[in-house]
């Protein structure tokens, strides 16, 4: 809670809370939640990962209102989510973006489009334009302001449908596993856009499978069956190869290289996260030019 509290007010507290969906044909219950707790400051970068099923989607749908706790409690920005009348404003706070970019647009103009949520507040005419004109620049997507989105990559789409959702000026955006459907470049340009997002300012909270994504997030927390097994920093986090493994998750792949490395005893260090440190630390292991 400290180390949250550093970064700026907290805009996700959420205290023992359970969810459950109902088993199709069946009298039975699936725990998605169980007596999950958690706090997401401003300004944070928050990454889930966990297998299928673990409750991830579940979660992040819980911090902006989407569902609400059958127990415990979530206040999203410092809003009780449990009483309805709060929810349009939790909703316009929190914003999110799901994995299927095409599912998300609605417009046949890009500028429509990321005016949609805008023009839903009511604002004036040149207040959209300029939410419009910031939020595109934001993303990297302003010279495509007049094109069809039915013609854009996948990621351009993507990019898209975060520039739809900073335009409402959410306090967060929640990313639910929005790299999935998309090819390495695309999943490049999403990465660069949320961390030039964070650079700027915004709280982001990424959902992945894939914890090469999840090196750039200030925290990352891993999760099992509706529950969090374990939260720290990516460090921390992503080099423990065993438990990453029995969640059915890999490590990052320099990770992995600098394990069987220092097994062989070539590097010293097992907790390399990425090609720049590995490259780095054979550089300085073994330039030739070192004394």
């Amino acid at each position: 809670m400290d180390a949250n509290s550093a970064k700026g007010p907290l805009l996700v507290e959420l205290r023992e809370v359970s969810y459950n969906y109902p088993r199709h044909r069946q009298s039975l219950e699936v725990r998605a939640l169980d007596k999950v707790s958690l706090s997401i400051a401003a300004g944070e970068f928050v990454a889930l990962l966990g297998a299928n099923a673990s409750g991830k989607s579940t979660l992040a749908k819980q911090m902006n209102g989407l569902l609400v706790p059958e127990q415990g409690k979530a206040m999203i920005c410092g809003l009780d989510s449990s009483i309805a009348d709060n929810l349009p404003m939790i909703r316009q706070q929190i914003a999110m973006v799901f994995q299927n970019p095409d599912n998300q647009i609605v417009a046949t103009v890009v500028e429509e489009d990321v005016a949609f949520g805008p023009e839903n507040l009511g604002l004036t005419g040149s207040e959209i334009r300029q939410r419009v004109s910031e939020a595109l620049q934001a993303v990297g997507m302003a010279e495509y302001r007049h094109h069809a989105p039915h013609l854009l990559s996948g990621g351009q789409k993507q990019r898209v449908a975060i520039a739809g959702a900073i335009a409402m000026q959410p306090k967060m955006l929640i990313c639910d596993e929005a790299t999935a459907m998309l090819d390495p470049m695309g999943r490049n340009e999403i990465m660069t856009c949320l961390r030039a997002l964070h650079e700027a300012g915004m709280a982001i909270v990424f959902i992945t499978h894939d914890p090469w994504e999840a090196i750039a997030a200030d925290r990352v927390i891993l999760m099992q069956e509706g529950r969090i097994v374990a939260e720290g920093t990516p460090r921390e986090v992503l080099t423990r190869l065993e438990l990453l493994q029995e969640l059915g998750l890999q490590a990052p792949p320099m990770t992995e290289l600098a394990v069987w490395l220092s097994e062989d005893g070539f590097l010293p260090r097992r907790d390399i996260l990425s090609l720049d440190e590995m490259i780095e630390e054979i550089w300085n292991r073994y330039d030739p030019g070192r004394s």
